[in-house]
């Protein structure tokens, strides 16, 4: 054989090679980029969740709140009490 021809033949199984490899590193990060926007995803989602948790959380403390507040008022105060219970309520 010539050695055009031994160079052309092994050039050409390297870049077999490295195609093979180039596909496999593809694939690999278009796994982990949807990993990523999978998580993303999924941390966006926790904080909303958190936020909500929290939310409730402040309201409930106001409620208890509100309801001390209506066991202690007296009648001339009550229409107030009533405008926050409403107000945290709707």
């Amino acid at each position: 054989m010539d050695l055009r021809k031994l160079l052309k033949d092994k050039l050409e199984k390297q870049l077999e090679s490295w195609n093979a490899e180039i596909e496999s590193a593809e694939a690999k990060a278009r796994a982990k980029h949807a990993e990523a926007e999978s998580e993303a995803a999924d941390a966006e989602l926790e904080k909303e969740l958190w936020g909500r948790v929290n939310d409730l959380k402040d309201k409930a403390s106001k409620g208890r709140k509100y309801l001390a507040d209506l066991m202690d008022t007296g009648d001339r105060k009550l229409d107030e009490v009533k405008r926050k219970v409403s107000d945290l309520i709707d």
